[in-house]
C-alpha cells in the first residue's frame, strides 16, 4: 500500500501514469477520499501525457486519522471561533497545504502541477500561495478564495446549507443515497448531474472507511483558517478556475472572485454544472483544459 509520511502524518496515495511526464497532483475536498477523483477521468489525464499522483488528504480514507481531537474538543473549537474567541484548530488549510508538499519529497518531486476540487482547491492555493517555488501551475475547481458563509460573498443555499450539516444514516445503503440526494442538491438539480455516478463514489467511500469526526475536523480547517483572496492577487504562476454555474455549495460567484484575484487566471464557468465530480459528459473537456494549462507552462 503506497503511503508517505509526512511530518507524523501518513498519507496514502496513487499514482497514474508515466513518472517521466509532468506531475499533477490532485487534491479533494471535505468529506471526499480519492475516489472521487474517478480513475476514467484519471486516466483521461493521463492519456494527455500527465503523471497524476492522486491521495487522500489526513483525516479521510486511509491516511491519519486525527482523533487525539474529539467530539467535545470540537464543538468547543466551533463555539469559541463562532463567538469570537480566540482559539486553536486541529490543523489548518496551512497544514494540509504542507501535506501535499511533503508528499511531493516522497515523490522525489522538486516541482508539480497543482489541482484542487472544493476545500482541495483552498488547500491547492494556500500551496500556491505559501509555497510558490514548489507549484508550476494552479488549478482551482468549484472552490473559494475564502470560505462558503464568507459574507462578502454570496453564501451556500440555505437548502445545500441544510443538507451539507446533516448527518448521514450510519448504514451503507442509507449513507449512498443520502450522498446521491445531498449532491443532486448541491448541483440545483441539474439534468447534466448523473446520480449512478455519485453512487458509486460513495459506495467506494463508505467500503474504503467512514469516519465522521474526521469530516468535523477538517470542516474546521476549511471554515476557519481564514481567507486567502489578497494573497492570490500576489501569485506569479500560470492559473485556471474551474466552477459550475449550478454550484449551491460554492456559489459560482466565488470562482469568479478567485479568477479575478489570481494574475493572468483563465476562468471556465460549465453550464448546468455543479458541485463535484458527478458529472463524466465533462470529464474530457475538463482533463484537456487542465493538460492544456500544464503544456503552457
Amino acid at each position: 500500500m503506497p503511503q508517505a509520511q509526512v511530518k507524523g502524518i501518513t498519507l496514502y496515495y496513487e499514482t497514474h501514469g508515466d513518472p517521466k511526464n509532468p506531475p499533477l497532483i490532485l487534491i479533494m475536498g471535505l468529506a471526499s477520499q480519492l475516489v472521487r477523483w474517478p480513475l476514467e477521468f484519471c486516466e483521461m489525464l493521463t492519456a494527455q501525457g500527465l503523471y497524476v499522483i492522486r491521495f487522500d488528504n489526513r483525516d479521510i480514507g486511509l491516511s491519519t486519522q486525527c482523533d487525539e481531537t474529539g467530539a467535545a474538543e470540537i464543538a468547543a473549537i466551533t463555539k469559541k471561533f463562532l463567538s469570537g474567541e480566540p482559539a486553536k484548530l486541529p490543523y489548518s488549510l496551512s497544514d494540509m497545504a504542507g501535506d501535499a508538499v511533503g508528499l511531493m519529497d516522497h515523490l522525489g518531486l522538486a516541482k508539480a502541477h497543482i489541482c484542487g476540487l472544493s476545500m482541495g482547491g483552498m488547500i491547492a492555493q494556500a500551496t500556491a500561495i505559501e509555497h510558490p517555488d514548489r507549484v508550476l501551475s494552479l488549478t482551482s475547481m468549484h472552490s473559494s478564495p475564502s470560505n462558503p458563509q464568507d459574507p462578502s460573498l454570496p453564501r451556500t443555499t440555505p437548502e445545500a446549507t441544510e443538507r451539507l450539516l446533516a448527518q448521514p444514516p450510519d448504514d451503507r445503503e442509507g449513507y449512498i443515497q443520502h450522498t446521491v440526494d445531498s449532491f443532486r442538491i448541491f448541483a440545483s438539480n441539474s439534468p447534466v448531474y448523473d446520480p449512478e455516478c455519485e453512487a458509486k463514489m460513495a459506495a467506494d467511500q463508505w467500503d474504503r472507511g467512514y469516519h465522521p469526526l474526521g469530516i468535523s475536523r477538517q470542516f474546521l480547517a476549511a471554515t476557519f483558517s481564514g481567507g486567502r483572496l489578497e494573497k492570490l492577487r500576489g501569485l506569479k504562476v500560470p492559473a485556471l478556475v474551474i466552477h459550475g454555474d449550478s454550484d449551491t455549495l460554492i456559489p459560482p460567484e466565488h470562482g469568479k472572485v478567485t479568477a479575478e484575484a489570481i494574475p493572468g487566471a483563465r476562468l471556465i464557468m460549465m453550464k448546468g454544472v455543479g458541485h463535484g465530480m458527478a458529472f463524466p459528459s465533462t470529464w474530457e473537456d475538463t482533463a484537456r483544459e487542465i493538460a492544456a494549462l500544464v503544456k503552457s507552462v
